[in-house]
């Protein structure tokens, strides 16, 4: 999903110097990569994606120092496929494999390799995850994900300073696209205890420009539900879990 697939993610972690605009996420809640056991996966994501951390939002090639095997294996009908590649970018193979992959299709990845660390014993490891289909292409912002980037920093992140940032711990609003690619149905679902950041959210919410609307598997307009999250509590290692 872009991020996985998702998805449409952001999320990267603080460095030595303090940057606020690396704290924060913007996910389809429909295709939101932590929301179960199953990662959720849209047409659209599959169609670009080239790498596990395309389809796989938790994936850490940095805990990887060498691949043995990634395997990709579908469950359809009951009937089992497999790919492997050496290492974290797909095959073609695997590729064909998840874009063949309906809503009931299991998808599991299972990723052989030694670990990055400094260990005098490091034996080789394996991970393992498991991905499901959503039959709907993701709404996108006017000019992709870049643009929408830029947007988020521009009018939110941007305009807040880094000391009142680190005050920050969680925020979060959620809102809808509509089928005419209309911001719609604006809600604060998590006040920041900063009465200026969350009216700063929803007017940059509020005012994003039309967005090209979801599709469902048939080509037709549906709403979807996206939810931007802010705030330090994103640098926790038990984020994914505290909720």
């Amino acid at each position: 999903m872009k991020k996985s697939s998702l998805i449409l993610l952001f999320l990267l972690f603080i460095n030595s110097v303090f940057s606020q605009s690396t704290i924060y996420e913007l996910y389809g809640t429909q295709t939101n990569p932590y929301a179960s056991l199953y990662s959720l996966i849209t047409l659209d994501t599959l169609k670009d994606a080239r790498t596990l951390k395309d389809i796989y939002a938790n994936y850490r090639p940095d805990w990887v120092a060498n691949y043995i095997e990634v395997v990709v294996k579908t469950t359809c009908n009951g009937v089992d496929k497999t790919a492997a590649s050496p290492n974290d970018t797909l095959t073609q193979n695997q590729l064909t494999l998840l874009r063949q992959a309906v809503a009931d299709c299991n998808i599991e990845i299972t990723v052989d390799y030694i670990p990055n660390n400094e260990l005098t014993y490091n034996p080789a490891r394996t991970m393992t995850f498991s991905l499901r289909t959503m039959p709907i292409v993701e709404a996108k912002f006017p000019g992709g994900k870049e643009q929408l980037q830029s947007y988020l920093e521009q009018h939110i992140v941007n305009k807040i300073s880094p000391s009142t940032f680190e005050q920050i711990q969680f925020t979060s609003i959620q809102f809808n696209i509509t089928k005419d690619g209309q911001v719609a149905d604006v809600l604060l679902i998590d006040k920041s205890d900063n009465s200026e950041v969350d009216q700063l959210l929803l007017t940059a919410i509020c005012n994003m420009p039309q967005w090209q609307p979801a599709k469902d598997v048939e080509g037709a307009n549906i709403i979807q539900s996206f939810q931007f999250n802010l705030g330090t509590d994103l640098l926790r290692c038990d984020y994914r879990y505290k909720f």
